[in-house]
């Protein structure tokens, strides 16, 4: 028996479709369907850039549906060897592929996922294009640490200077519905251009003790939050300053995402189901008041 760390990673699901008249879905629906379609033994596999992916587990819980998506390896199979010594090719049959786990929960009450962060496996992104479907397209918009972001919202913090790097989306039912200039401007350059990323640096005038010259227009800071649900975002790496205090303050929305890590005991060369679903809702447990900052109380008014 050996111990190895597994990181767990939050996301908000989001879920629109491009007909007006359709009956609007969220991502509770579409895992129902999955759930039904699996125990109907409809197959769950889609194709996604021609690999295959498929919901192996799913299971309703009290707070929404746990479950294991799978993909398929079929090309750039790994070899076994020998330190130092021979190897060989793994040999599978036909009709075989290795087979990449990962672990979810998804809870209703927030329409958030956790998901076991698994480089081999399936990330956010794709995850979002899995559960997409017809006219309706789902994404899985990363949960920001709720200090950067009510920093971010703070009337007396200015924003001194914004370093961007976005990549297209696939999907330009993503870019129906965005409301802020800032962020339809995007959309203007990279329809126009065709780029498959847009990288974007501003800046005030540090020299100025002028606000209007030192720092951007705020109209820019309520941009962000769309800016992260609509677009896969690589890099955003903000400076902030206080206004009255002069202080500044680096913010990555990238990297300072709301995360989980745990040291899971695994016996032979993989963790435990049981394992993962405790792990899962430890997290969960362990990050409550981060996720009731963030999306603000059920019964209140949430964050925008």
């Amino acid at each position: 028996m050996s111990n190895k760390i597994y990181n767990f990673d939050f996301y908000e699901c989001r879920t629109i479709s491009s007909d007006s008249t359709a009956r609007p879905m969220t991502a509770s629906d579409i895992f129902r369907q999955l759930n039904e379609n699996k125990d109907s033994g409809v197959s769950t596999v889609r194709q996604l850039d021609r690999i295959d992916y498929e919901i192996r587990e799913i299971t309703p819980t009290e707070f929404g549906f746990r479950g294991i998506i799978g993909k398929h390896r079929k090309s750039d199979l790994p070899h076994a060897a020998i330190v130092d010594g021979a190897e060989r090719e793994i040999e599978l049959a036909d009709d075989e592929n290795l087979l990449e786990k990962t672990h979810f929960h998804f809870y209703e009450d927030y329409q958030l996922i956790i998901l076991q962060k698994n480089h081999y496996g399936i990330n956010n992104k794709r995850f979002g294009r899995y559960l997409s479907s017809g006219t309706y397209v789902t994404t899985l918009n990363p949960v920001i640490e709720p200090s950067d972001l009510q920093l971010l919202l703070h009337n007396r913090i200015q924003l001194r200077s914004i370093e961007v790097a976005i990549a297209r989306p696939r999907n330009q039912e993503l870019f129906r519905n965005v409301e802020h200039d800032f962020n339809n401007t995007i959309v203007s350059t990279l329809r126009g251009t065709g780029s498959a990323t847009l990288k974007i640096e501003a800046r005030g005038d540090a020299r100025s003790n002028d606000p209007e010259s030192r720092y951007l227009q705020s109209s820019i800071k309520r941009a962000l939050r769309e800016m992260q649900s609509t677009f896969d975002v690589k890099k955003c790496q903000l400076l902030l300053e206080d206004q009255d205090q002069g202080i500044t303050h680096p913010v990555d929305l990238v990297c300072n995402r709301l995360k989980f890590q745990k040291q899971i005991h695994v016996e032979g060369r993989y963790p435990q189901s049981f394992e993962m679903w405790t792990a899962l809702t430890e997290a969960r447990v362990n990050k409550e008041a981060e996720l009731q900052r963030y999306f603000g109380s059920l019964d209140g008014q949430r964050l925008a």
